[in-house]
């Protein structure tokens, strides 16, 4: 190899390396660059998560929640129970000062499903901005309780066995109830089990198959003197027990002869397993003995 073959060799070997230096150099800028990107993307990641749980909108602000805000918190579902009860619980639930999603509704819930007219109650939070949706489950109001046929109920029986009591008054008309006449000292309404419930509502369904006509009311103020009040005749049906179904056979016997007598019919008078009676307004007839309905 010649002096000038040998210059021209090395010249191209010089260049060589100076390129791969500089494509070296290069790389190990973009892998700096790459890795300072990824330094500012995760510290703006974590300065932009700290702003943004840091808001106010993800919080409660205790005025909305003593105002009852219906922006901030909303109540469903409550028909029978009145709105008051529920907000006065939420206004002193322990609401935290943190994020809504740390906020626990467990004892919020459990507080308000103590009211008698609820059955259950569930609290939603939503994010961003902060609030609640309070879901009310209610009780199933079956009888509604009255000391006499024209006063307002003062009270009301559940399907669930549960009482309610005069604040939760009246009942919305979309719960077909039966008023029962009762001054609750004779059978106290109060304590009745969902068996007793069960046992009157099984009746009432029995006298509407023999008689065709809807029950008005019960008259329970004499626990040993029961009335049923039907759409047009009065039934009297005595003690309330295991013999009832036995004497309330006899309805579908006697109520065609009541309404085609002349004379106005006081009550109907089932007191007895073997024999009924029509009290007439001024006189009584005698006793008709019928053979006992074929089971």
């Amino acid at each position: 190899m010649n002096e000038f073959e040998r210059k021209l060799y090395y010249k191209r070997k010089y260049k060589i390396l100076k390129m791969r230096r500089k494509i070296s150099s290069a790389r190990k800028d973009i892998r700096k660059l790459r890795m300072l990107i990824r330094v500012s993307l995760i510290a703006g990641i974590i300065f932009f998560s700290y702003k943004v749980l840091t808001l106010s909108m993800w919080r409660l602000n205790p005025d909305d929640i003593l105002n009852m805000n219906p922006s901030v918190v909303q109540i469903e579902g409550n028909l029978i129970t009145p709105k008051n009860k529920i907000a006065d619980i939420v206004r002193t639930a322990d609401i935290p000062s943190e994020q809504i999603f740390k906020f626990n509704t467990k004892q919020l819930e459990d507080e308000i499903s103590e009211l008698q007219s609820v059955k259950k109650a569930y609290v939603r939070r939503f994010w961003f901005p902060a609030r609640l949706i309070v879901f009310i489950d209610e009780v199933t109001p079956v009888f509604v309780i009255a000391p006499n046929v024209d006063s307002m109920p003062i009270s009301a029986v559940t399907k669930e066995g549960k009482f309610i009591g005069r604040e939760y008054m009246p009942i919305p008309s979309k719960f077909k109830t039966v008023k029962i006449l009762s001054y609750g000292n004779q059978d106290n309404y109060e304590k009745w089990d969902k068996k007793r419930i069960e046992d009157i509502l099984k009746f009432i369904k029995t006298v509407e198959v023999y008689s065709k006509e809807k029950v008005q009311y019960l008259d329970f103020r004499n626990k040993n003197d029961v009335y049923v009040k039907l759409d047009n005749e009065l039934l009297r049906v005595g003690i309330f027990d295991d013999t009832t179904k036995d004497r309330i056979k006899w309805i579908p016997t006697i109520l065609p002869e009541a309404k085609n007598l002349r004379q106005k019919v006081k009550y109907i008078d089932l007191r007895w397993k073997d024999a009924y009676y029509i009290k007439y307004e001024d006189k009584e007839t005698q006793p008709k003995q019928e053979e006992k309905p074929q089971e």
